[in-house]
């Protein structure tokens, strides 16, 4: 399989390097923005983008957590209960994610995956279902994680994981043509 990838890897450079001779720089960058490109630059841009949409996501959460759902100890002398934690955390998360996920469908529409396979809005909804299914599953074991004495931050990075890869697998295969 790790051959099998490296081949795909090595072919896709090759691809890129055929295309920039030919057409040009910045015909090629013009190429690597639109959903046409190869798998390896697909997820390299779903990357680049999840890593924007997880900031905002994150940045929410954060703003959200320490201003309207106190759920990290250093906000209040003596600490935070873990049930408080764990409940302010859900509804840090719960306003934050919608937000994300809406702006992480329009950039994924836009650079990443080629429209078609669904009516926009069976997409839109597909997309949604997939986001809140793999959020949900890390949002379940968020306060799992925190019970057991987690730091709220590491259990937000194992969302931020868990959430990535099923994404991109689901939005890939089900979502999105091929």
């Amino acid at each position: 399989m790790i051959f099998r990838l490296q081949r795909g890897l090595r072919e896709d450079l090759r691809l890129l390097w055929s295309h920039s001779r030919d057409r040009g720089w910045r015909e090629t960058l013009h190429w690597l923005k639109s959903p046409d490109t190869p798998v390896t630059f697909q997820f390299l841009k779903y990357a680049a983008l999840g890593l924007l949409t997880t900031f905002v996501h994150v940045g929410l959460f954060t703003w959200f957590s320490h201003i309207w759902f106190p759920s990290h100890d250093y906000l209040v002398a003596g600490g935070l209960p873990d049930e408080l934690k764990e409940r302010n955390a859900i509804l840090s998360n719960l306003l934050a994610f919608p937000l994300a996920a809406i702006l992480n469908y329009v950039v994924n529409v836009l650079f990443v995956f080629k429209s078609g396979r669904h009516s926009r809005l069976g997409e839109f909804l597909l997309f949604i279902g997939v986001s809140f299914a793999s959020f949900g599953a890390g949002l379940l074991s968020g306060p799992l994680l925190i019970s057991r004495g987690l730091d709220p931050w590491i259990a937000q990075g194992g969302l931020v994981v868990t959430s990535t890869l099923l994404n991109f697998i689901c939005r890939k295969f089900i979502v999105f043509q091929k």
